[in-house]
């Protein structure tokens, strides 16, 4: 039992450091982001995995508590990876626009009257 209790509070740990990393990171590229999901997705699902093995009525309420309060903290990071992915996706939608316009103003040149 304390085995599983230890290997998901080192899964929380690694979810959490996992985190903060992609929130730190200036700039954010697509493969970053990419790999971070992939990655994240697997630790979760072991997370998960761990956790229905732990009885947790036999875990001290203090250690549930404390638990707790990691998961919480989980969820604030998500909270401000999901805005630095919104913002990350607003930059690329603003590169796309102005990829497009540059592109159809190339198109209205004439270039076999240049001489």
């Amino acid at each position: 039992m304390d085995q599983f209790i230890g290997l998901f509070e080192d899964f929380l740990l690694k979810a959490i450091t996992l985190t903060e990393n992609i929130i730190a990171m200036e700039p954010v590229s697509e493969v970053d982001i990419e790999s971070f999901t992939a990655n994240r997705e697997r630790l979760l699902l072991v997370m998960d995995q761990i956790s229905r093995q732990i009885d947790w009525n036999m875990v001290h309420l203090e250690h549930r508590q404390d638990l707790d309060r990691r998961i919480d903290y989980i969820k604030k990071l998500d909270e401000k990876l999901v805005a630095k992915l919104q913002e990350h996706q607003a930059e690329v939608r603003q590169e796309i626009e102005r990829t497009v316009r540059s592109r159809e103003n190339v198109k209205g040149y004439n270039l076999t009257d240049v001489k």
